[in-house]
C-alpha cells in the first residue's frame, strides 16, 4: 500500500519537476511559453498517472492534482479537458455515475474561476458533499457505509497531502522566479557597471579638451594648431568609448602594429598640462623604436587614468614618475607616486569592481584599466604601502624590437 502510494506521486511530481528543471536552465523569458510548457508538465502529469498508477480509493484522490494545478494557475483548457476526463475515468473505472461525476467537476471548474476562495477548499467541500448524495441515493455505489470511517480520514488526509503538493508547487514556482530576478539583477548590474564605466572613462578626455580649450589662443597660430590637434584626438577618443560600450557585454579590443615609445610620448604630453603647482611629472624611457600588438587608443586610456590617479593620491606636494624598459621580451611600465599609499585592505580591494576610496568615484577605472592590459596578455601589478606612496607595474609581452 505504501510503495503503491509512493509510485502514484512519482508519476505525478516527476512531470512537474521536470517543468521547473526546463524554465531553469532554459531561462524561459515569456509567461506564454512558460504557460505552454506548464500545460504540457499538467497534461504528462495526468497520463502517467492514468497508464501507470494503481485503482484505490487514495488513486481517486491523487489523480485530481494536475487538475487542481491547472485550477489554481487558471489554466481554462487544460481545466476543462482534465475535468471531463477525470470524470469519465472515474466513472468508467468505478461504474459510478458520470451525469453525477461531470456535475460535480462542472460546480468544480466554475466556482474555482468565478470566486476568490482556495481552489483545494472548494474541490473538498464539493467532493464531501458528492460523497453524501451517492452515499444516500446510490448506497452500493463507489462508497459504503462500512467503509465511511475510512472514507473521512482519508479524506482528511488527502486533503493535508493536497495542501503540502500546492504548497510545495508555490515554493517551487517561488525559487524559480527569485532565480529570474537574479539573473535579471545580473543583467542590470553590468547595465549600469557598463553605464559607470562610460560615465568615469568619458570624463578623461572631456577634461583634457577643456583644459586646452581654457589656454585656446587664436592669436597664437601654432599653439592653436597643436591644441587643435589633441582635441580632435579626444574627441576621437570620447566617440570610440561611447562605441565601444554600447554593448554592454564585450569590450573591443583592435590590435596592431604600434610603436611603445610613441605612446609614452604622447601620454606625457598629454598629461604634463595637468601638473600644476606642487605635484611635479617626470618621465624616463628609452627614445628608440619598440614594436608590439595592441590597440593604442585603449592603452593610452589605460596609462592617462592610472596617473591621474597617482596624481590625485598626492594631497599637497609630490611627484609621479612613469618609466618604460624592455625586460626580455616585455615592455614593463611603472607609474609611481609620493603620495598617501594604501593599506592591506585596500590593496587586495584595488580592480574590483565599484570598490573606490574617492569621494565622487565609481570604482571602475582600475577594474577597466586591468581589463584592456589583461586582453593585451599583460598584468598589472599594485605595490603600496599607506603613506609611503604606490608603484604601478603594468608588463605588456612585446612583438619584436626594432633594430
Amino acid at each position: 500500500m505504501v510503495v503503491s502510494v509512493f509510485l502514484n506521486f512519482i508519476y505525478l511530481l516527476f512531470p512537474l519537476a521536470c517543468y521547473f528543471l526546463y524554465l531553469v536552465y532554459s531561462k524561459v523569458s515569456f509567461e506564454e511559453e512558460k504557460y505552454l510548457f506548464l500545460d504540457l508538465a499538467i497534461f504528462s502529469s495526468y497520463y502517467i498517472c492514468n497508464r501507470f498508477g494503481d485503482v484505490s480509493l487514495v488513486y481517486t484522490f491523487i489523480i485530481n492534482v494536475p487538475l487542481l494545478i491547472a485550477l489554481y494557475k487558471k489554466r481554462l483548457i487544460p481545466s476543462i479537458f482534465l475535468s471531463f476526463c477525470i470524470a469519465v475515468f472515474l466513472s468508467e473505472t468505478y461504474t459510478a455515475n458520470l451525469s453525477l461525476l461531470l456535475l460535480e467537476y462542472f460546480l468544480i471548474f466554475i466556482l474555482s474561476f468565478s470566486t476568490k476562495y482556495k481552489t483545494i477548499n472548494i474541490f473538498f467541500i464539493l467532493k464531501v458533499l458528492f460523497v453524501i448524495i451517492t452515499l444516500l441515493l446510490m448506497p452500493k455505489q463507489v462508497i459504503t457505509l462500512s467503509r465511511l470511517t475510512y472514507d473521512i480520514v482519508t479524506l482528511i488526509v488527502m486533503y493535508a497531502t493536497f495542501n503540502f503538493i500546492i504548497l510545495f508547487y508555490k515554493k517551487a514556482e517561488t525559487t524559480v522566479n527569485m532565480y529570474y530576478s537574479l539573473e535579471s539583477i545580473t543583467k542590470e548590474k553590468k547595465l549600469y557597471e557598463s553605464l559607470f564605466k562610460i560615465t568615469h572613462e568619458i570624463k578623461n578626455p572631456l577634461a583634457v579638451c577643456k583644459g586646452y580649450l581654457d589656454m585656446f589662443d587664436i592669436k597664437n597660430t601654432k599653439k592653436a594648431n597643436k591644441y587643435i590637434n589633441i582635441i580632435n584626438q579626444e574627441i576621437d577618443r570620447t566617440l570610440m568609448l561611447l562605441k565601444d560600450f554600447s554593448d554592454v557585454s564585450k569590450m573591443n579590443i583592435e590590435k596592431n602594429v604600434m610603436d611603445v615609445t610613441m605612446l609614452m610620448e604622447d601620454v606625457c604630453d598629454e598629461v604634463s598640462l595637468a601638473f600644476i603647482g606642487n605635484v611635479k611629472f617626470k618621465h624616463s624611457f628609452s627614445d628608440e623604436e619598440i614594436l608590439m600588438d595592441g590597440d593604442y587608443n585603449r592603452l593610452k586610456q589605460v596609462l592617462i587614468n592610472l596617473i591621474k590617479n597617482a596624481k590625485e593620491s598626492i594631497k599637497d606636494s609630490g611627484m609621479v614618475i612613469l618609466e618604460g624598459k624592455l625586460i626580455n621580451k616585455n615592455y614593463v611600465i611603472n607609474i609611481r607616486d609620493n603620495g598617501q599609499g594604501m593599506d592591506k585592505e585596500t590593496s587586495n580591494k584595488i580592480g574590483t569592481a565599484f570598490y573606490t576610496t574617492k569621494k565622487n568615484g565609481t570604482g571602475l577605472g582600475v577594474c577597466l584599466s586591468k581589463e584592456i592590459v589583461e586582453r593585451h596578455g599583460g598584468t598589472i601589478t599594485y605595490f603600496s604601502k599607506e603613506s609611503k606612496g604606490t608603484t604601478v607595474r603594468i608588463t605588456i609581452p612585446i612583438k619584436n624590437k626594432a633594430l
